[in-house]
């Protein structure tokens, strides 16, 4: 495989999905990913704000 270079559905900008991870994502049987590095970890870090929400008054 070969390096790929994809726009992130978020942000706009281009990332580098690498042939190593290319093959973790077969491996897990995940499509590619849609968002950049950045963009993930925001969103990964809302939702986990969202379900701490739930237990914090």
């Amino acid at each position: 495989m070969s390096y790929q270079t994809i726009k992130c559905k978020n942000c706009g900008n281009n990332f580098v999905f690498s042939s190593e991870e290319q093959e973790l994502y077969l491996k897990r049987g995940l499509s590619g990913p849609e968002h950049c590095p950045i963009c993930r970890g925001i969103i990964e870090a809302r939702s986990k704000d969202k379900a701490r929400s739930k237990y914090e008054r």
